[in-house]
C-alpha cells in the first residue's frame, strides 16, 4: 500500500496537473501562437478561438460586427455614461477613445503624491508588493537610457478610476472584470533612437480581445513618448491582421511593412493631463520614442489574468 502511495505521488509530480491547468487558463499570447510554424494549424488555433469570441455577445459587437463609422476620438469623460453609447460606438468602430477631465483634483493628486513616492524611492503608503520593479531591466536589457519603475495598487484606492474601469469591463466583456492598479514611471535620461525597441515598432500583445485602460495624470503631447495605434486593426476581420497573424515570425512591423491604409489610419494618443486612454491592443499598438529628456507616468490597468481562455469557454456567463 505504501508503495502505491508512493507511485502515485511521483505521478502526481511528474504530471503536475496545475501546471497544466495554469498553461490552459492562461488568455492566448501571439508569441505562443508564434512558434506554430504550420500555417495551417494557426489557422485552424485561431479559428476556434475566433469561433469562441463570436458566442460572446459583446466582444462579438466589438471585435467582429460592422461598426457605425465614428470618427471621433476625443470625448469628455460624462460622455461615457450617455444613453447614446456614442464613446462605445467610436470605439468599436476605432479600437480606441480618449477621456478628458476623468478625476476630480483630488483623486488626481493623490495619484501624483503615490508617483512621488515612486521617484523618491520612498514606498509610504499601501502598496500590493513594496519593492519598486525596474521593469526596463527586463525589457530594454543592457540599455538604460529609459528607466521604467513599476508597482502594483489595489483599484480600490482610485476608487472613480474603479467605477469607470468597471463600467467599461462590463461594456466590453459582458460583466465586470477585476483589476489592479499598474503604476509606470517611465524615466527618459536623453532623446531616444527610433525604433530601437520592439515596443517602440507597432506591435500587439495578443491576437484575441485585448482591453487596455491608462490614465495620464500629466500632459502628454508629441516629445513625450505618447501611445500610438492605428485604428480599426483591433477587428478579427481585418485583412491584414489575419495575414499578419498567420504568416509572420515576428510580433512587431518594420515601417516598411505598413500599407497606405495602415498609414492612414495612424494616430498619436497626445492628450491632455487627467485623460484616460481606452483601447483595444490586440490592435498595432506602440510606445513612441522620447523626443526629448522627459518623465512619463502613467496608470494602466490591464486584464488578462481574470478574462482568460476559460472565460471565453464560459461565454453563457457573460452574456
Amino acid at each position: 500500500m505504501d508503495n502505491l502511495t508512493s507511485n502515485n505521488k511521483k505521478l502526481l509530480r511528474y504530471f503536475k496537473p496545475k501546471k497544466y491547468i495554469n498553461f490552459f487558463k492562461q488568455y492566448p499570447r501571439l508569441q505562443n501562437l508564434l512558434k506554430l510554424k504550420n500555417r495551417t494549424t494557426r489557422f485552424l488555433l485561431t479559428k476556434y478561438y475566433f469561433n469562441l469570441v463570436k458566442k460572446n455577445k459583446n466582444l462579438k459587437n466589438f471585435f467582429i460586427d460592422k461598426s457605425e463609422e465614428i470618427n471621433q476620438i476625443n470625448f469628455k469623460s460624462d460622455d461615457i455614461f450617455n444613453d447614446s453609447n456614442i464613446v462605445f460606438k467610436s470605439l468599436a468602430y476605432n479600437g480606441i477613445v480618449i477621456l478628458e477631465d476623468v478625476l476630480n483634483l483630488n483623486e488626481r493628486e493623490n495619484i501624483l503624491n503615490f508617483f512621488k513616492e515612486i521617484e523618491n524611492n520612498n514606498i509610504s503608503s499601501d502598496w500590493i508588493n513594496r519593492e519598486i520593479i525596474d521593469a526596463s531591466a527586463v525589457k530594454y536589457k543592457d540599455n538604460d537610457n529609459v528607466k521604467i519603475s513599476y508597482i502594483q495598487k489595489k483599484i480600490e484606492y482610485l476608487p472613480n478610476l474603479l467605477k469607470v474601469v468597471n463600467f467599461v469591463t462590463n461594456k466590453v466583456f459582458g460583466k465586470k472584470v477585476n483589476t489592479v492598479a499598474e503604476f509606470f514611471l517611465h524615466n527618459c535620461k536623453d532623446v531616444e533612437k527610433l525604433d530601437i525597441h520592439e515596443d517602440t515598432k507597432f506591435h500587439l500583445d495578443r491576437y484575441l480581445p485585448c482591453l487596455k485602460i491608462v490614465y495620464n495624470p500629466d500632459k502628454i503631447d508629441i516629445s513625450g513618448a505618447p501611445f500610438g495605434f492605428i485604428k480599426k486593426t483591433h477587428k478579427l476581420n481585418n485583412k491584414f491582421m489575419n495575414s499578419f497573424i498567420l504568416d509572420s515570425k515576428k510580433c512587431f512591423l518594420n515601417e516598411n511593412q505598413l500599407n497606405e491604409e495602415l498609414k492612414d489610419n495612424i494616430m498619436l494618443s497626445t492628450c491632455p493631463a487627467n485623460s484616460l486612454i481606452i483601447t483595444f491592443t490586440n490592435g498595432l499598438h506602440k510606445r513612441n520614442v522620447f523626443q526629448k529628456k522627459n518623465i512619463r507616468r502613467s496608470v494602466f490597468f490591464q486584464f488578462t489574468d481574470n478574462f482568460n481562455f476559460f472565460s471565453l469557454l464560459n461565454y453563457k456567463n457573460y452574456n
